[in-house]
């Protein structure tokens, strides 16, 4: 197979990336010494101290995949690595403080510790920016689908609205087309050939990934479409057999030659809920001290747009089957829920959650209300009183949760939140199903550092509206 021409472009990228990703926790590191400096007055020698946390970072974050993840994962996110940051960050000042303390400099440890922190802070922030910029300078990473059924159609809807700007969607390969009604096909792929011709299509396309979603090929199959990825350097990702029961508390493992996949089942710890219960305090406070002003600017817009009260309650459903009173403000008519008969029958629904586009029973105040996601801004109170936590499944209807079987009920396990997996990966667009698979990815594996990721994602996502009406 020839070289594809665009290969060597996005060699010289993936340096620059790197280079630039090492540059910007250099930055964070100056930055967090000029800011500490302001407090602490270092002597020249305790600046050349200093400094050596830069070097130190940098060995320690590449020893972390800081600078390599982006190369290699067909989708890498800055929030994704913040547990690995932030354990730079404790290293790199405990090594420095190691240094000066053997070279007796007297370096105070609590200068280190704040240089530390801002430098965690700005290194988050300037990766984030780094990445946008490449996103901006770069074209997306031209993908092919290989398979033709059900799983090669998930993983082209996946690829054509999830996938943002990072990938682009050429086609699929398959050993024969699919039908225009199911498939890739389905969402506008084209038939690039079979699996034969995979070299010919490659090169012809400039495809630099692969994504295999196909079940049917066998072992042969895979090596050989490996082989060729391997000698045009192409990336490759390959969605496994029984995807659904794969979720983030699955590790890979290996014993000699033997891939193994451990799960793991356990329930958060106690530490873990009470700095989630203190983060729903801290957050909620400050939000409803903050947006005060916009929601009795909101109320007036409301009282002005329509009949009825400024807040919308409704009773929903909250942890382990529990009732509790939610809060919005007002976005529909003030007798939507007599209307709501007219519109759809509950008892025929294929799975029981629904969302009607285009609702007729929302207001002209309500539709931006709802489009930008303010009028969830008083579930704020819920999440102070406890009933609902920043971070969780979205709360449901009594009606719909009647029509929920023992293991759509696993959604209960918890608090419902003001945001979740949900909103940040497609929120109306998704079926039951595809949220369903989102949410037990989320139950089995509750960390601090997941919900911030979740947190920090979700104004990208209200700001974007996708799937929101």
């Amino acid at each position: 197979m020839g070289e594809n021409p665009m290969r060597r472009v996005g060699w010289h990228l993936q340096r620059l990336r790197r280079w630039s990703l090492a540059l910007a926790d250099a930055t964070a590191i100056c930055l967090g010494i000029a800011i500490a400096s302001r407090w602490d007055q270092f002597s020249q020698t305790d600046v050349i101290w200093v400094l050596t946390a830069i070097p130190i970072w940098i060995f320690v974050g590449k020893v972390n995949n800081l600078y390599d993840r982006d190369n290699r994962r067909i989708r890498h996110s800055t929030t994704e690595e913040l547990p690995s940051l932030l354990v730079t960050s404790a290293i790199t000042v405990a090594l420095v403080c190691g240094v000066t303390e053997i070279a007796n400099n007297g370096l105070a440890s609590s200068a280190m510790v704040v240089i530390g922190t801002l430098a965690f802070a700005f290194s988050a922030l300037l990766r984030g920016f780094v990445r946008w910029a490449f996103r901006q300078i770069t074209l997306p990473e031209r993908t092919l689908v290989i398979g033709s059924g059900r799983k090669a159609e998930l993983v082209s809807r996946r690829l054509a609205n999830q996938a943002e700007s990072y990938l682009e969607l050429v086609g699929y390969v398959a050993d024969a087309p699919g039908s225009t009604e199911s498939g890739p096909a389905l969402m506008g792929a084209r038939y690039a050939g079979d699996i034969d011709s995979l070299t010919t299509v490659a090169r012809e396309q400039g495809v630099s990934r692969l994504v295999i979603a196909d079940d049917d090929l066998d072992s042969k199959a895979i090596s050989r479409i490996l082989a060729i990825s391997r000698g045009a350097e192409l990336g490759v990702t390959m969605v496994p057999a029984n995807q659904n029961v794969l979720g983030p508390q699955t590790e890979l493992n290996r014993i000699a030659d033997v891939p193994m996949l451990d799960f793991h089942f356990s329930i958060p710890p106690r530490s873990t809920m009470a700095i989630k219960r203190a983060l729903d305090l801290i957050v909620s406070v400050t939000a409803l001290t903050i947006s005060f002003p916009f929601l009795l600017a909101a109320a007036i817009l409301i009282k002005v747009d329509s009949k009825g009260p400024v807040f919308f309650r409704q009773v929903r459903i909250g942890k382990d089957g529990g009732k509790f009173t939610m809060y919005k403000l007002r976005t529909m008519v003030q007798d939507a829920e007599e209307q709501l008969d007219d519109l759809i029958d509950l008892d025929a629904l294929d799975e029981p959650v629904f969302k009607i586009p285009n609702d007729p029973r929302i207001t002209r105040v309500g539709r931006f209300l709802r489009r930008s996601s303010l009028d969830e801004v008083p579930q704020f109170i819920n999440v102070l009183t406890g009933d609902m936590s920043l971070v969780g499944p979205r709360p449901e209807e009594e009606a719909v949760v009647a029509l929920y079987d023992e293991r759509q009920r696993q959604r209960l396990s918890v608090k419902p939140g003001l945001t979740g997996p949900m909103q940040v990966a497609g929120r109306g667009s998704l079926n039951f199903e595809e949220r369903l698979a989102l949410e037990r990815d989320y139950l089995d594996n509750i960390t601090i550092s997941g919900d911030l990721g979740i947190l920090m994602r979700t104004p990208r996502a209200v700001i974007m509206g996708d799937g929101a009406f």
